[in-house]
C-alpha cells in the first residue's frame, strides 16, 4: 500500500494523463467549436516571443491543437471588437500569458480576458487557463485578474527547466487542455511546415514593432461596455 502511495503521488500526473488519453472525451465531437486554444498575451512585450515561437509552436507542432491568434488568423478589415469575441467563443481554452503589460486598460488582451471570463462564467464550453513566464508581483495584476484568480489554474514557466516536453510544465498543462491521443510521428511534426509557420510568425512579430497596440484596438476601446454585454 505504501508502495502504490509512493507511486501515486510521484507519478500523478502521468497516469492522470494516461487515464485521460484512454477514457477522456475529445471535445471536437461534442461541441461545434473551431479552436482548442486561444492565446492572449500583451503584444509588444517580451511575453510575445514566448508566445509565438514556443507555446504556439508546442501545441501546435508537437501536440497538433488548433491554436487561435488573432493577428495571424484574423481577416483585414473586420471590427477588433466583433472578431475577438467571434474568436473566443469559438475556442475550448483561453490562454493568458500573464505579464505586466498584460490587459492595460483599452488593450485588446483586456478584451480578449472579459470575454474568456464571461463565457466560463455563462457555462459556454470554455476555460481560462494561466500561465506566468516571469515572476510577477499580484499587484501588477489588473482587477479583472485578481478577482477571478482562486478558481484559475495558474501556471508557472521555470525557464530551460520548462522547454522539454517531458517536463512538469507541460504535463500541467496537457491536463488543462482538450483530450489528446498522440502518437510517435504526430509528436515529430512536420519540419517544412514549421520552417513556413516560423517565417510568417517572424514576419507578424515584426509588423508589431512596428504597430502602435494603442492603435490596433481603436474601436475595441470605444466598445467596452458592449463587449461585456455582448460576452455575458
Amino acid at each position: 500500500m505504501l508502495v502504490l502511495f509512493v507511486v501515486y503521488h510521484v507519478f500523478w500526473l502521468e497516469l492522470l494523463l494516461l487515464y485521460r488519453s484512454w477514457f477522456g472525451t475529445d471535445e471536437r465531437h461534442t461541441d461545434q467549436k473551431q479552436y482548442d486554444v486561444y492565446l492572449s498575451y500583451a503584444r509588444h512585450s517580451e511575453e510575445e516571443h514566448f508566445v509565438l515561437f514556443t507555446l504556439r509552436s508546442v501545441l501546435e507542432n508537437q501536440l497538433k491543437y488548433s491554436v487561435c491568434i488573432f493577428d495571424r488568423d484574423s481577416l483585414p478589415g473586420g471590427t477588433i471588437t466583433d472578431e475577438t469575441l467571434a474568436f473566443v467563443a469559438l475556442s475550448r481554452r483561453l490562454l493568458v500569458v500573464v505579464s505586466p503589460g498584460y490587459a492595460s486598460r483599452g488593450s485588446q488582451a483586456l478584451l480578449e480576458l472579459q470575454a474568456g471570463l464571461a463565457a466560463m462564467a455563462g457555462g459556454r464550453g470554455l476555460r481560462v487557463i494561466l500561465v506566468q513566464y516571469r515572476p510577477l508581483r499580484r499587484q501588477a495584476w489588473v482587477r479583472e485578474l485578481r478577482r477571478a484568480r482562486l478558481a484559475l489554474v495558474l501556471l508557472r514557466w521555470q525557464g530551460d527547466e520548462s522547454r522539454d516536453l517531458t517536463s512538469r510544465f507541460w504535463k500541467r498543462l496537457r491536463v488543462e487542455l482538450p483530450v489528446r491521443r498522440l502518437s510517435g510521428g504526430e509528436a515529430q511534426g512536420e519540419a517544412q511546415g514549421e520552417a513556413q509557420e516560423e517565417l510568417g510568425l517572424m514576419r507578424m512579430l515584426s509588423q508589431n514593432s512596428s504597430d502602435s497596440q494603442t492603435g490596433l484596438v481603436r474601436d475595441a476601446n470605444k466598445d467596452q461596455q458592449r463587449v461585456l454585454n455582448s460576452a455575458a
